[in-house]
């Protein structure tokens, strides 16, 4: 099976979970691409919202010492000695040539900033598959790990799921849900859920190519969908953070 990623170079939790992946399917993966556009001004105004002036300066601090080493995704990717194609749109015709050329099997989307349309979707024999971080189908949308949190929920859900034209639908080929404890935070709950994502994703891989999916529902009529937060939510949660860590 010839895998393509499509990633991020987001130098906090990708590194290790990417290097999971390659550990375990380095022999499979043909190729890596980093579309562009994950460093948006709306993610930005949202870090900075979330972790106040200097929480977003460290955060920069750290995504610029990474940049000019090359990236930190860039770099487990050095190290596995695969090829990186670069692209600015995965929907434009050279690159869908360039993963024909290849034969490409399935591509593989882990926090892609571009959203794939129907001529990529379909190219792949095994399709295309995503990593979100909700419980599908309910937390669609961004930072469901924030909004499990101020939602009073006991966990927050990994999904894998395929994907087709609309964001976080698609067939669900599997997903588990990670304890939120009294003091988690977000910075407490990433490196938990990109640790569990690196399980069920090399799982997941492992089910597509033996071709044992048992394929579950990620039903639309059962959604809920979250936008970016207004100052009103950052500041909810902002004070229920600080409550949290006092008590870790």
């Amino acid at each position: 099976m010839k895998i393509y990623l499509l990633l991020a170079d987001e130098p906090f939790y990708m590194p290790a979970c990417v290097g999971a992946v390659l550990d375990r399917w380095h022999g499979s993966v043909v190729g890596v691409s980093f579309p562009s556009g994950f460093f948006s001004r709306k993610r930005a105004l949202s870090t900075l919202r979330l972790f106040g002036p200097l929480g977003f300066l460290r955060r920069a601090a750290r995504i610029g010492l990474a940049s000019l080493k090359g990236g930190a995704v860039h770099s487990v990717v050095g190290r596995h000695g695969l090829p990186i194609y670069p692209v600015e749109s995965i929907n434009a015709p050279d690159f869908l040539s360039h993963l024909r050329e290849l034969g490409v099997d399935l591509v593989l989307s882990l926090n892609c900033p571009q959203k794939l349309k129907t001529e990529i979707l379909r190219l792949p024999k095994y399709g295309c598959v995503n990593l979100h971080f909700g419980l599908l189908p309910k937390y669609r949308g961004v930072l469901p790990i924030m909004y499990a949190i101020l939602n009073g929920e006991k966990g927050f859900g990994v999904t894998v799921h395929y994907m087709d034209e609309k964001l976080d639908n698609g067939d669900i080929i599997l997903q588990s849900t990670v304890p939120i404890g009294p003091s988690d935070t977000l910075d407490t709950l990433y490196p938990k859920g990109f640790e569990e994502a690196s399980r069920l994703l090399c799982l997941a891989l492992e089910r597509i190519e033996a071709g044992t999916v048992e394929r579950k529902p990620n039903r639309e009529s059962e959604k809920t969908y979250y936008t970016y937060p207004t100052a009103e939510v950052v500041s909810r949660y902002r004070q229920l953070a600080r409550e949290r860590r006092s008590l870790g």
